[in-house]
């Protein structure tokens, strides 16, 4: 089985707590990219993910399949659309 490349869209308190150390042991996914607009923090702790500074970066990398968009609730339907109109899945 080849893991779902997963970018999760922040690594606050729901990424670093539940997206990101789910997607670390579950083998269907690979925690591939976070969005981090100045810190490193996932990659302190996932030395192996892509940290992308904007939405925008994250969206065109062409191996990123799923993206998780936990931001705060008034950016899901921006964020969401954005992601399916890049090709992803969400």
């Amino acid at each position: 089985m080849i893991p779902v490349k997963t970018a999760v869209c922040s690594f606050g308190m729901s990424g670093r707590t539940f997206q990101a150390p789910l997607l670390h042991v579950l083998p269907e996914f690979e925690f591939y990219s976070v969005w981090e607009r100045s810190k490193n923090l996932a990659s302190e702790l996932y030395p192996s993910v892509r940290v992308c500074r904007s939405l925008e970066e994250l969206l065109a990398d062409p191996a990123v399949e799923l993206v998780i968009v936990n931001t705060p609730n008034y950016t899901h339907y921006e964020y969401a659309k954005q992601a399916l109109e890049a090709g992803k899945h969400v």
